[in-house]
């Protein structure tokens, strides 16, 4: 089953759903340069729980913030202007705790910008869905 489905099928949206799907993996890894690699230098992050990001984050604070498994649903992406997007989707994610997996949900609003030529985000905000 894929993690991610689109709402749209346009080309921006999969193109972005490509990106979505890089940063994911690439924070189930831990490996912190892939996860950079999509994000903007001057990226910021609200969370699902209140907290801030100025910056991208590092192995060991994805590490310490560990999910097991991700879906995304519902994405979707417009353009705004030449170089900019706004992304928007729904996450599930599972975090295990010992022996237990919990399960979340939140909606996530994004905005990517053109970087030489390559998509970055540059903003990450989730909100928690009851």
């Amino acid at each position: 089953m894929s993690r991610i489905r689109l709402e749209k099928e346009d080309e921006l949206t999969r193109t972005l759903a490509e990106r979505l799907r890089i940063v994911w993996d690439a924070y189930l890894a831990a490996d912190e340069n892939a996860h950079s690699g999509i994000l903007a230098d001057d990226y910021r992050a609200v969370h699902a729980d209140g907290s801030i990001r100025l910056g991208k984050p590092t192995a060991k604070e994805m590490a310490a913030a560990p999910i097991e498994d991700y879906w995304l649903r519902e994405s979707q992406a417009w353009p705004v202007g030449g170089e900019g997007a706004i992304a928007t989707y729904t996450a599930e994610v599972e975090v295990r705790n010992g022996l237990s997996a919990e399960r979340s949900q939140f909606a996530v609003g994004e905005v990517w910008m053109k970087h030489g030529g390559e998509w970055k985000c540059r903003y990450y905000r989730a909100t928690p869905l009851k």
